[in-house]
């Protein structure tokens, strides 16, 4: 079950704890690496290793960050053939937007116009 952050398609957050977790994860060359191996299709933990090249215990860490701030979701659950659980990683389609100023700002309205805009023209407002 996909929790109410992981399927919004943008999130605006003001400069926070929350937002703090998310530039510190996306200045980590190892997530990146992660979050671009993932673009070319769902992986689990074992072959993202193999393809980057990490230990399973170090991949797990960045996997755990990843997951914290819901930039990559568990798409699937297979059983290997010991019966052991395998879970299967994807990247979160999501517009990340971090306001750093003091001044309010109205989420909503600017959230409404980016949706809106992501409808009528999803190749100005990719997503």
């Amino acid at each position: 079950m996909q929790t109410q952050a992981s399927e919004e398609k943008i999130r605006i957050l003001p400069l926070s704890s929350d937002s703090r977790k998310i530039i510190k994860t996306l200045s980590n060359e190892t997530s990146i690496r992660i979050l671009q191996v993932l673009k070319s299709g769902d992986m689990s933990a074992s072959e993202l290793a193999g393809r980057l090249d990490l230990r399973l215990n170090t991949l797990h860490y960045h996997l755990d960050s990843l997951l914290e701030v819901d930039l990559i979701r568990v798409s699937e659950v297979k059983w290997s053939q010991r019966g052991r659980k395998i879970k299967v990683y994807e990247p979160v389609d999501k517009l990340i937007i971090l306001i750093p100023g003091r001044s309010p700002f109205n989420r909503t309205a600017l959230s409404g116009l980016l949706q809106e805009c992501m409808e009528e023209d999803p190749d100005l407002c990719p997503i």
